[in-house]
This record gives C-alpha cells, sequence and structure tokens, in this order.
C-alpha cells in the first residue's frame, strides 16, 4: 500500500499516536478545546492531512502527559514524564544544569534548517523550537532527523 494512500497516513506515524492520546485523554473535541484549538485542525492531524506546530506539540504533550520524542518520531514510551516543566524555574540550581555544549549543537542544527529553508521565525516560535529540540536532545543527543521535522512544523 502506498505511503500517499489516506488510510495509511491515517493509521501509521503521528496520526495513530496521536489517536492513542486521543483515546487516553477522551475525545478529539475535548482535546481540542484544552488545548484552544479548532476540532477541524486536530481532525486534519488524525487524519494526516497537516501537522501541529511545535507550540500546537507541546501544548498536546503538556495535556496528554505524553513525551514529545514518543508523539513525533514514536521513540520510547508515551507515559513516561512529561518532557514539559511546570512554570518553576527549569535550569536553576535544583534542575539539571544547562549542558551548554548541547545547546550550542542544537542551536547550530536549528539555525542550519532554517538558513536552508530561507526562514525566519519569531523570537518567541524561536524559543519554543530552540528549547524543544534542547529537550529532546538531552537524552541522545541532537538528532538531525527530528531537529529537521521540528523545523518544518514550526514554520
Amino acid at each position: 500500500m502506498s505511503t500517499s494512500d489516506p488510510d495509511t497516513r491515517r493509521n501509521s506515524g503521528f496520526p495513530a499516536r496521536l489517536r492513542q492520546r486521543i483515546a487516553h485523554f477522551g475525545t478529539a473535541s475535548a482535546l481540542a478545546l484544552a488545548i484552544q484549538r479548532s476540532e477541524s485542525a486536530v481532525r486534519k492531524w488524525l487524519r494526516g492531512q497537516s501537522e501541529p506546530s511545535v507550540t500546537d506539540l507541546r501544548a498536546l504533550c503538556e495535556i496528554t502527559q505524553t513525551r514529545i520524542d514518543w508523539l513525533v518520531t514514536g521513540r520510547g514510551v508515551p507515559e513516561e514524564a512529561p518532557v514539559l516543566r511546570d512554570p518553576s524555574p527549569a535550569y536553576g540550581p535544583a534542575a539539571q544544569p544547562l549542558d551548554l555544549a548541547l545547546l550550542e549543537s542544537v542551536i547550530a542544527a536549528v539555525q542550519g534548517q532554517l538558513s536552508a529553508a530561507g526562514t525566519v521565525l519569531s523570537p518567541v516560535k524561536q524559543a519554543t523550537l530552540l528549547a524543544t529540540c534542547y529537550d529532546l536532545s538531552r537524552a541522545a543527543g541532537p538528532d538531525a532527523h527530528v531537529i529537521a521535522r521540528l523545523v518544518r512544523l514550526a514554520v
């Protein structure tokens, strides 16, 4: 079956993982309301017709208590502690120290992808993208494919 087949897109990858989290959460309508998006946007994600932005991914993960790396790539398990943090200081004395070498490599990878795409993001979008990529890279290092996909979603 071709990967361009709508049933294949809907039943594999991101749409299938999102469907799984919605089943634990309740309904697509309730999820759309919780993340302040239209139900039609969520349904397009479920059909594989579009993908959420990085901001929407972070909201999805926060509300469903899902790791963003699992939702985006299928790696790991969905019910691990969420990647997102509460409003308390994320990189303060009690938190894991900021890995400057890792941050530098993530910034370079994101800037390279943005440059290749000829895209400039607002500071808010760029900060969200960098924070997400950094969080994902802490466990296994920067993954060029994941960073490229997140940059495409941020644009």
